[in-house]
């Protein structure tokens, strides 16, 4: 299947695929260039960290600062920001394509829209309807640091808040969040976080399958292991702070 915004080439979502057996997800990545791709990346401080530049999207050439995916990343980026009616209708034929494809191969379809990009997805309108209105039986979700985004009432979308402390005001809005939450570690997973139960985020990216109420660790790849910003959580730093802190 040949997609010009969607993919299925993604090793962790590849893996939910494994694990699971019948869950394969299409994954849309696009180049976090600004605040209306990522609206918090400066508050939260997750830039230099993103997985935009993880895996081969991070390998360039010497003396070059893109490569092959970072370039289409940007095409798919620009076609969102400058001609975006021509956008959400491709989308639309691609969501619809890759049902059409599992149908065909007993796969039960999930879509991740924001794979490198955090965009309210809930107010983008295709023909006067969202993509989960388009396609109310077909399980969506994302990660967001956008901590007042409100999606309870959309029943096939599912969202994972992400952690940072990078910023004391931001991070104290996470206390009030019902929802799970995201939180990368540098280090092994401590047992309990901010009073909830840590599960391996790692094992699978099928985020509507954890369980509630419970923080999703995430281990700090690339660029993120190197980070100091507050957007990783270094547990050795943490087993400082905290002396009730057991590591699993």
């Amino acid at each position: 299947m040949a997609y010009k915004l969607l993919t299925t080439n993604n090793p962790k979502t590849i893996k939910g695929f494994k694990k699971y057996n019948n869950i394969l997800t299409a994954i849309m990545h696009l180049r976090p260039v600004s605040t209306r791709i990522c609206p918090f990346q400066d508050i939260a401080s997750c830039k230099t960290a993103c997985l935009n530049t993880a895996g081969r999207g991070g390998i360039f050439k010497k003396g070059e600062n893109t490569n092959r995916i970072q370039d289409a990343r940007q095409r798919r980026t620009d076609m969102y920001l400058d001609d975006y009616d021509n956008f959400m209708e491709l989308l639309h034929k691609e969501i619809t394509r890759f049902i059409n494809y599992c149908d065909n191969k007993d796969i039960t379809p999930a879509f991740r829209l924001n794979g490198t990009s955090d965009i309210q997805w809930e107010h983008k309108l295709y023909k006067g309807k969202t993509m989960f209105e388009h396609f109310p039986d077909i399980q969506f979700y994302d990660y967001t640091k956008i901590p007042t985004r409100k999606v309870s009432h959309i029943k096939n979308y599912h969202l994972t808040w992400s952690y940072s402390e990078a910023n004391t005001k931001y991070a104290s809005l996470f206390d009030k969040i019902a929802y799970n939450i995201a939180v990368v570690f540098n280090g092994a997973f401590p047992i309990y976080f901010k009073g909830r139960e840590v599960v391996n985020g790692d094992d699978t990216d099928l985020r509507f399958l954890d369980k509630g109420n419970v923080i999703v660790g995430l281990k700090a790849k690339g660029k993120a292991r190197h980070d100091m910003s507050g957007f990783v959580i270094h547990v050795d730093k943490l087993r400082q702070r905290n002396k009730f802190f057991g590591l699993q």
